[in-house]
């Protein structure tokens, strides 16, 4: 009876590591292509002026500061205005400027200029993400063994 308890371990152990690998590489995905558009937007794009129309902060936990959120509001290039939820770096106050990069095609999917393009940030979470996927091999070749 040991040797079922024995594949069953293995059977968890490479269903643990195809998961984490599964899970890395979608998100590996999912971060390029939103550098790929934040990229394509600040190279394409448009700019606008914003406004803080509202501002909140979202509790932090665990010792760690509040989130900064401001509801942003803007003209784009068509006459529409159009509001966003921008999390933001600092408390904003009220009818504070803020200026804002968009697509024509999707002006609803603005981001902040001051944010930049990310990429710093963009490789880091490439690096941890690479990581999680090299430990989900690693965990799938061991319970091959």
């Amino acid at each position: 009876m040991d040797f079922l308890r024995e594949d069953g371990h293995r059977l968890l152990l490479g269903g643990v590591g195809l998961l984490a690998l599964s899970v890395s590489f979608a998100l590996a995905v999912r971060t390029c292509s939103r550098w790929l558009f934040i990229r394509k937007m600040f190279n394409e794009g448009l700019f606008a002026e914003g406004r803080v129309l509202d501002a909140y902060v979202l509790p932090g936990d665990q010792g760690r500061a509040g989130l900064q959120h401001a509801i942003v509001g803007f003209r784009a290039v068509d006459g529409r205005e159009y509001r966003l939820d921008l999390d933001t770096e600092r408390r904003r106050p009220l009818g504070a400027p803020m200026r804002l990069c968009y697509l024509p095609s999707s002006p609803e999917r603005a981001v902040l200029v001051e944010a930049g393009r990310g990429a710093v940030r963009t490789v880091l979470t490439l690096l941890i993400l690479a990581g999680l996927g090299l430990f989900g091999v690693l965990l799938a070749v061991l319970s091959l063994l």
